[in-house]
């Protein structure tokens, strides 16, 4: 696993540094002063909403033509692919369009990303500044979009990525189960050890599947500092280890009921709406309750039609395809239409967006989960030091059961590791 991750963290050098590189080239595709074509790079999950969105506005504006660059979900392929890519952004020939997604943190098996890490990316230069567009955009002016996840795209007071699809966890809680009363994870947990209530201590068992949310964010690249705090991490992970020890034998035994377990933003849809839940987002270490971003927009430096790729972002936010179908029903079944998400596997990042992507819920359930929502204090980009907390404590949950295995140790290690691999990120 430490091999792994040194690679990761070249990989993450080398992406930078090609993203930064084609900056400085003055190489560009020949093309007519009449063609615009707008060459968008996504992944594979998202295709067929980025194909739809170029149908939309090829469809309205005969100006344009679409290109898209999907990138293969063959690994091997994948890894080909992006490395190419890298030598086409190299050299000044960069897509204008990014929509991407993010690896998941515990993810069964982790992709190459395109951008290994979103934040050194925006340091490097090698995205466009979208404040002017944004700026003379109305949508900005009265919008439900959280703020707390948008400002994750920014820096140095620029914003460069728009986040488009978010998760986090909630803990669903019927009316007769205990209320968590804590305002840190390590609150809640000592509740659940002391409490009489099973489904809780069925809630937590399993917990280092989070790990690496119980601290975020973990670095500041504008100051260069690593927050992760070892320590109470340390001290977190060990009492989510013995806690599993504890109860392990009595959770196995009992009927786990699934719907009382910690559960990601997007497994929430699947609750029976005949008996709705209240949802208790899961706080960190300190009591902050941050999303992960889940997938993402940008636009190239090097791109000559940066106002085109920011209009066609923001497809997937305005309701500008709802306008044209309302406007124009004639056409209204040839071209698409948005209703404020990109991605339906995750959580959008605008409360207008809700009742559409979780299928016209009751009122009450709908409320509840824009509730939740609404309590977000942030968000924050998921970077190879995430998978590696997470593939860390998970090897060591694991093996904690072997005779002699030290694992309170093996956590210290793993603790001292993924700082420095922080501290590494913060540096470059």
């Amino acid at each position: 696993m430490r091999k792994q991750s040194m690679i990761q963290k070249g990989m993450s050098v080398l992406c930078v540094c090609a993203l930064a590189a084609g900056l400085c080239s003055c190489g560009t595709e020949e093309k007519s002063e009449e063609e615009k074509i707008l060459r968008v790079v996504t992944d594979g999950t998202l295709y067929t909403d980025v194909e739809f969105a170029a149908r939309f506005l090829e469809g309205v504006d005969g100006e344009i033509e679409v290109r898209i660059q999907r990138l293969p979900d063959d690994k091997e392929k994948r890894e080909i692919e992006i490395q190419k890519l890298r030598t086409k952004i190299m050299a000044g020939k960069g897509p204008d369009v990014y929509l991407l997604e993010s690896v998941r943190e515990n993810a069964a098996e982790a992709v190459m990303p395109l951008l290994e890490n979103p934040y050194q990316t925006m340091q490097s230069g090698a995205l466009a500044s979208l404040d002017e567009f944004m700026e003379k955009d109305s949508y900005w002016e009265d919008n439900t979009y959280h703020e707390a996840v948008l400002k994750a795209g920014q820096y140095d007071g620029r914003q460069y990525i728009i986040p488009m699809s978010v998760l986090y966890y909630v803990l669903p809680r019927p009316d007769d189960m205990e209320k968590m009363k804590g305002d840190t994870l390590q609150e809640w947990m000592q509740q659940a050890v002391s409490s009489d209530d099973f489904r809780l201590k069925q809630a937590f068992y399993g917990l280092a599947l989070q790990t690496a949310r119980w601290i975020q964010p973990a670095a500041d690249y504008e100051k260069a500092e690593v927050k992760f705090d070892k320590e109470r991490w340390k001290e977190l992970a060990r009492d989510c280890i013995q806690f599993d020890i504890d109860v392990q034998d009595e959770v196995i035994n009992s009927d786990i009921d699934s719907r009382f377990v910690f559960k990601d933003s997007m497994e929430v849809l699947y609750y029976n709406e005949q008996s709705p839940l209240g949802l208790q987002v899961v706080p960190d270490i300190e009591g902050r309750k941050m999303a992960s971003i889940m997938s993402y927009g940008t636009v190239g430096m090097s791109s000559d039609l940066k106002q085109e790729a920011y209009d066609f972002l923001m497809l997937f936010l305005n309701d500008r395809t709802q306008k044209y179908q309302k406007e124009h029903s004639e056409d209204s079944m040839k071209l698409p239409a948005f209703y404020g998400y990109l991605d339906k596997s995750f959580t959008p990042v605008q409360e207008n967006a809700f009742e559409v992507w979780m299928n016209y819920p009751s009122e009450e359930v709908l409320q509840e989960m824009q509730q939740s929502f609404r309590e977000l204090d942030g968000a924050y980009f998921l970077t190879g030091a995430e998978r590696e907390l997470f593939e860390g404590l998970d090897q060591i949950a694991w093996n904690c059961s072997r005779p002699g295995y030290d694992w309170s140790a093996e956590i210290d290690k793993l603790a001292d590791s993924v700082w420095n691999t922080y501290k590494m990120m913060v540096s470059e």
